[in-house]
């Protein structure tokens, strides 16, 4: 019932803390919370300051008083006494509010010979931590299949603000925060299955609220995202459209992580430029949401849409590598997979993983081995015939499970007629034992559309793909 109240408070539009209903104007308002909104916390106080500031403009009142409740409860309050000897008299409040599922109402009082006046009342304000998706239809995540499972995940302390249309009026009109919608594609709050999965796991384990804003957009490749450098907050552009609505939201300064699933459009684009590209906007992320402490990427996958290629997918599976603020997730081994989409079930493990993810970098979770993405370390040869491959993954201990008929997503490069004809899992390694022996010098394994079978942990999640050369 709450939620559906949230739904019908959120939705009147935008707010300011001047009371609409007045017949005359009674103050200018500099500053101040609009409905649900959300503030980021600092994290090492656990609080965010929010300002309220403005000026007097009809004359005989004695002070102005602001009151902060939370749940209901009384929390602060602050008074200011009106001098109007210089003309319309200003007033400037700094209170704070503390991070947690608490919801704070402000509301603003005129005094005049101790009678007071309410002229404004603006009420769930929230303290949370700030993320950011970006991307492509993977990232856009709505509800491709109409299963209409995705708001399962809604609550009222996952929110939103504006719209994720294209359309830059309506960018600009919608100035509210509204509940995240994980079903509706390219509307006000639609932030997509997955991340509004991932944003539900973290707001309930950490007993925190999150405001998460969707920017992706289906069909672009990596360049559509660039950065008009003349012009940042440029509404025809992806970029200028969410670094507008994160501005406009308050959270610029205090994006804690951006998601990003991209690459399916790009099977054609050289390699040296899409990483070219990909640096560049990594650096425009750096550089306009300053507080970023990590990047979030999805590795793509085979797909009908777009048909990515091998060489991209391993630019990504080793970004992790080369940049220190870059934590990569597989989606490989989900099954719920249409061969460019994901169902409910899919985008629901993706967001689920992502927020494994997050919850271990950016919240100090220990994460066992166990549920660690497989991601492969080295390819040897381990006889001098050649007909044997052992792949070494990063975790030496870790616990591998390879579904049946796995062999046929190896492949040893272009031109060679060996095959691989085994595959055996042993504590974070892998044999392969080919065909015959082989003048390869490389080895793939390319994953492929729909469901399995996979290379896999014991905890289900799936490893990364690969192409990388094979050591004597």
């Amino acid at each position: 019932m709450l939620i559906e109240t949230m739904k019908l408070f959120f939705g009147l539009g935008s707010f300011c803390l001047i009371c609409p209903l007045l017949s005359a104007q009674l103050i200018s308002l500099d500053e101040g919370p609009i409905p649900g909104q959300l503030y980021s916390r600092d994290l090492a106080t656990n609080q965010a300051t929010v300002p309220v500031s403005g000026t007097v403009l009809i004359p005989n009142f004695s002070r102005i008083h602001l009151v902060v409740t939370q749940d209901g409860f009384p929390w602060s309050t602050y008074v200011a006494d009106l001098d109007y000897s210089n003309g319309a008299p200003s007033f400037s409040f700094a209170p704070s509010i503390e991070a947690g599922f608490h919801d704070y109402a402000f509301e603003l009082l005129l005094d005049k010979t101790g009678q007071t006046q309410q002229i404004g009342f603006v009420n769930f304000v929230a303290c949370g931590d700030a993320f950011l998706i970006n991307g492509q239809s993977n990232a856009v995540a709505a509800d491709y299949h109409a299963e209409g499972m995705a708001n399962v995940d809604q609550s009222r302390w996952v929110r939103s603000f504006g719209s994720a249309t294209f359309s830059s009026i309506d960018v600009i009109n919608d100035q509210s925060w509204h509940l995240a919608e994980g079903i509706k594609l390219y509307e006000t709050g639609s932030v997509g299955t997955w991340g509004l999965r991932a944003a539900r796991l973290i707001s309930d384990r950490y007993q925190i609220p999150i405001a998460l804003i969707n920017g992706a957009v289906g069909g672009t490749l990596v360049n559509q995202h660039s950065r008009d450098d003349s012009d940042p907050e440029n509404l025809q552009t992806i970029y200028g459209r969410l670094l507008y609505r994160a501005r406009m939201a308050g959270i610029d300064q205090s994006v804690r992580g951006i998601l990003w699933h991209q690459g399916e459009s790009d099977a054609q684009t050289l390699l040296t430029d899409y990483s070219f590209l990909w640096d560049e906007l990594r650096n425009d992320w750096l550089w306009d949401y300053p507080a970023l402490e990590q990047i979030f990427v999805f590795q793509i996958r085979t797909s009908a849409c777009g048909g990515p290629n091998i060489e991209l997918r391993e630019l990504q599976r080793t970004s992790g590598d080369f940049y220190p603020d870059v934590t990569v997730l597989p989606t490989a081994g989900i099954d719920a997979h249409d061969s460019c989409h994901f169902r409910y079930l899919g985008y629901r493990k993706m967001g689920t993983w992502m927020a494994g993810a997050i919850a271990k970098v950016l919240y100090g979770e220990s994460i066992s081995a166990e549920k660690i993405p497989p991601n492969l370390l080295e390819a040897r040869f381990t006889s001098s015939a050649r007909d044997e491959i052992e792949l070494a993954f990063r975790l030496p201990a870790q616990t591998l499970t390879l579904d049946p008929n796995i062999e046929d997503y190896f492949t040893l490069g272009s031109g060679i007629p060996e095959t691989v004809v085994s595959a055996v899992a042993l504590p974070g390694k892998i044999i392969l034992q080919l065909s015959g022996n082989t003048a390869a010098t490389e080895i793939t394994y390319r994953g492929h559309k729909g469901g399995g079978p996979w290379i896999r942990n014991s905890a289900g999640v799936g490893a990364f793909t690969f192409k990388v050369s094979i050591l004597p």
